[in-house]
């Protein structure tokens, strides 16, 4: 199971983020258990909305939320959160790695570890290679 937290400096979307989430679970990759969306308007004020309070689209992707994400967290994440600025808080599960699992458990393996290595950190590497080049 995974928490994305993703930061957008503006508090209007046009769909294409909720169409890719739709892609992705359409195609068994990802399972969106809970989603919710903070955003501070530019007189400070935080509205938060749950997935079932978003719109009937991200309602009908996630479904009855598994209760993952409370207002502790918007609380939390609004604190910092800047003027006319907006986070998006998602819990999925890779389902994608259900056939795997279960594959290393028949074999006798378990899980020791899983790093999530950052989009930032690649493309250091990716450009430190490429100068050796």
């Amino acid at each position: 199971m995974e928490l994305l937290l993703v930061e957008f400096p503006h508090t209007e979307f046009t769909g294409e983020i909720l169409a890719e989430l739709t892609r992705l679970q359409d195609a068994g990759t990802i399972n969106v258990l809970d989603a919710l969306a903070i955003r501070r308007d530019l007189d400070g004020d935080v509205e938060w909305l749950e997935a079932v309070d978003a719109g009937s689209e991200l309602g009908d992707l996630v479904g009855e939320p598994a209760g993952l994400l409370a207002e502790d967290d918007v609380d939390a994440i609004a604190e910092d959160l800047a003027p006319g600025s907006a986070v998006g808080m998602l819990v999925f599960e890779h389902t994608w790695a259900t056939g795997l699992a279960g594959a290393v458990r028949d074999a006798g393996g378990r899980l020791i570890d899983m790093t999530t290595v950052p989009a930032a950190a690649i493309e250091e590497l990716a450009a430190a290679l490429s100068e050796e080049d």
